[in-house]
């Protein structure tokens, strides 16, 4: 962690009791308005049911009065229906009384009429007020028939009918208008933006605000049927009917009113609104001096720390990238910082010095490792990661800038017949616990196969357990071609002292043959060894570094031609062949001329040679040098039954040496050599 982020921490720490304690209160101060509000609520629900048991203490009273009057005892429906009229008109919140004889028939109503076709004995308030002998609220009536209403929301209020001897002989009913009680309740008892829900002992809805349309006569949400079945007043947190979160308090049908049920909801908005005012602005404040307190650190952080640490590590990263004069130059009173810079320059200039002896040592041993085309490597077990010098990846075929490798790839470029006993080796060295030499060859990406001879030792650690190797790759490619090319020539000396002397046998014979006198003899025999001698004498003369094609040709072929004699075609272009090619297709052509002189067209004096050759180019290939060697007229050919050294030499030197192959047909007309070898020699030969 930067010091700028722990500075930043440090300053968000000093802020963090601030933020404990506002939250502390912050939640107390909930809890303590939430149980507020709940008690609010429960309140609020008891004061809408007392004022629902005073409008049925109001009803009950009015009935009992009823009830003393003779004309209802006695069913006097002439004298007792204007009188329910008078009452009713006086009454505006009860639409409707009706008396009913023990039969349920109607006799006395505010219209007048008596109905006996029609009985009522099966309203639920009829059986209630005949069975308790008492008041009786009754159930939510959409339509109150027996009153002759239409069809109107109404909550059915009751008390028995009494007769002078003290028998129940009837009912008195009272309609209450359910759409009057909403609004008395909403104008008296429903809180601000809260909510009153009245329903009856069967969980119909008599009274809903808001929207009392929409839920009147309906029937309570299940939620609220287990609320009104609760044994106490509880409260809850719902945002039934409307949508609104508020507090809910439930006065269950069990207490008063009894049969009635209250719900009452506060809204949480407005209940909590002064505590989320209140934790706005105290969470405003808190932020604001954390902000403060971050933004005073941050700068505080820029001027003595940020800026004087960047003005250390810019001059120590100036002092890595090369410029050794570079140093920490702080401004005054910076504190510690001042001490840190002064240590730094103290060690700079230290180090400097040693920096300088050590680059002259190192560029010592950089002339000595390139003269001597070394280059230096290193391996570290713990890590398992191993690397060299820029000398000894590009000994290797690798860019120069490639310093580190992966062992495992390292053991990918082996050749495939040394990796075994180069690792073994390797693993012989590390239990010995001793230096290391070995010789092995290596695949560039190229596919060209390097010699490398490695050197190097083990150190160890105070438990004997080996910590790091150093070593150094030495390049004998060109070495151990120089012990193959010896051991090459060597064999070629021989073969070629045996090719001269059966050339020399050849050409006597043949001349034998073509001449009648011995002087004739000893003039061509004379010349076809001078030509032969010329043909060296023309490798000889080029020190092996550039020759005329046609010019090799003609002097391995100058013993065998005479002037005018067309046994010899020689046809192409001038191509001026490098050393190596001049060497090689010279053994090529003196080889091919010696089989000819001594098994083929030129050992007959009817034989023919042609020698043809052509440049391809192409242009995604590099060109290639065509020679068709096309012999006929001699002795009857057949392939060989064993391949001799020249055989062996022929297809070495165009395919090993060159880089190119050759088709050999033995036909019946002649031999016939097809030849072809890139004018770009590949790495292996120009090695």
């Amino acid at each position: 962690m930067t010091l700028t982020k722990r500075l930043l921490l440090l300053a968000l720490i000093s802020v963090l009791p601030a933020i404990v304690i506002w939250t502390y209160t912050e939640v107390s101060l909930r809890r303590a308005r939430e149980a507020e509000v709940n008690d609010l609520a429960v309140r609020q629900a008891q004061l809408v049911g007392a004022e629902i048991e005073r409008i049925f203490d109001g009803v009950q009273g009015l009935l009992l009065a009823i009830d003393e009057t003779q004309s209802i005892r006695n069913f006097d429906t002439a004298v007792c229906s204007p009188y329910l009229k008078a009452i009713q008109e006086k009454v505006p919140y009860i639409l409707s009384f009706v008396a009913m004889d023990i039969s349920g028939h109607i006799r006395c109503r505010p219209t007048g009429t008596i109905d006996t076709q029609h009985y009522y004995a099966d309203r639920p308030y009829f059986h209630n007020a005949l069975g308790q002998k008492g008041f009786v609220v009754g159930e939510y009536t959409p339509a109150f028939e027996e009153g002759g209403l239409g069809r109107h929301p109404v909550l059915p209020l009751a008390l028995p009918i009494w007769n002078d001897r003290g028998d129940v002989v009837g009912v008195l009913a009272a309609a209450l208008d359910l759409r009057w009680l909403s609004e008395k309740l909403k104008e008296r008892t429903v809180p601000e933006n809260g909510s009153v829900t009245v329903a009856d002992r069967n969980g119909i809805v008599l009274v809903q605000e808001p929207q009392p349309e929409r839920f009147l006569g309906r029937l309570l949400p299940q939620e609220f049927m287990a609320q009104a079945k609760a044994g106490e007043a509880i409260t809850a947190q719902s945002t039934i009917p409307d949508g609104v979160r508020r507090v809910l308090a439930h006065v269950p049908l069990q207490l008063p009113p009894r049969d009635i049920y209250v719900n009452v909801g506060l809204s949480t908005k407005a209940a909590f609104a002064g505590i989320n005012q209140a934790a706005q602005r105290g969470f405003m404040l808190i932020t604001a001096a954390l902000i403060l307190a971050l933004s005073l650190s941050a700068l505080l952080s820029r001027a003595f720390i940020t800026k004087p640490f960047e003005m250390v590590t810019d001059g120590i990263q100036a002092w890595r990238r090369g410029d050794y004069r570079a140093r920490i130059q702080l401004p005054r009173k910076s504190g510690e910082f001042s001490i840190l810079a002064k240590a730094f320059n103290d060690l700079m200039d230290d180090v400097a010095e040693r920096q300088q002896a050590l680059q002259l040592s190192e560029e010592r041993a950089r002339l000595a490792l390139e003269a001597g085309h070394m280059g230096t490597w290193w391996y570290d077990p713990d890590k398992d990661a191993g690397g060299w010098s820029p000398q000894a990846a590009a000994m290797i075929g690798l860019p120069e800038a490639m310093a580190t490798m992966n062992p495992r790839d390292w053991v990918g470029i082996l050749h495939p017949e040394d990796a075994d006993r180069v690792i073994e080796k390797w693993r012989a060295a590390v239990r010995s616990r001793g230096d290391y030499e070995d010789e092995y060859r290596i695949r560039d990406k190229n596919g060209n196969i390097r010699w490398i001879n490695s050197r190097g030792r083990v150190f160890l650690d105070t438990q004997k357990r080996p910590v790091y190797f150093v070593g150094i790759l030495h390049d004998i490619t060109e070495q151990k071609h120089a012990e193959e090319q010896q051991r090459f020539f060597l064999n070629e000396l021989n073969h070629r002292v045996k090719n001269t002397l059966a050339t020399v046998q050849s050409i006597a014979s043949q001349t034998l043959r073509t001449t009648e006198s011995p002087g004739q003899f000893r003039e061509a025999f004379e010349g076809r060894l001078l030509a032969l001698s010329k043909t060296h004498n023309l490798l000889t003369r080029q020190s092996w570094r550039e020759a005329e094609l046609r010019d090799v040709a003609e002097q391995e072929l100058a013993p065998y031609r005479k002037a005018g004699d067309a046994r010899v075609v020689l046809e192409g272009p001038d191509v001026k062949l490098p050393a190596r090619y001049a060497i090689n297709l010279g053994l090529v052509l003196h080889e091919l001329v010696t089989n000819a002189a001594k098994y083929g067209a030129l050992s007959t004096n009817v034989g023919h040679l042609e020698v043809a050759w052509s440049v391809i180019e192409s242009e995604d290939r590099p060109k290639q040098l065509r020679i068709r060697w096309s012999e006929s007229g001699g002795p009857p050919v057949a392939p060989p039954k064993r391949q001799g050294f020249g055989s062996r030499l022929i297809r070495r030197s165009i395919e090993g040496e060159l880089g190119g192959y050759m088709v050999l047909n033995f036909a019946e007309s002649g031999v016939a050599y097809d030849i072809s070898v890139p004018l770009t020699p590949p790495a292996s030969a120009a090695a």
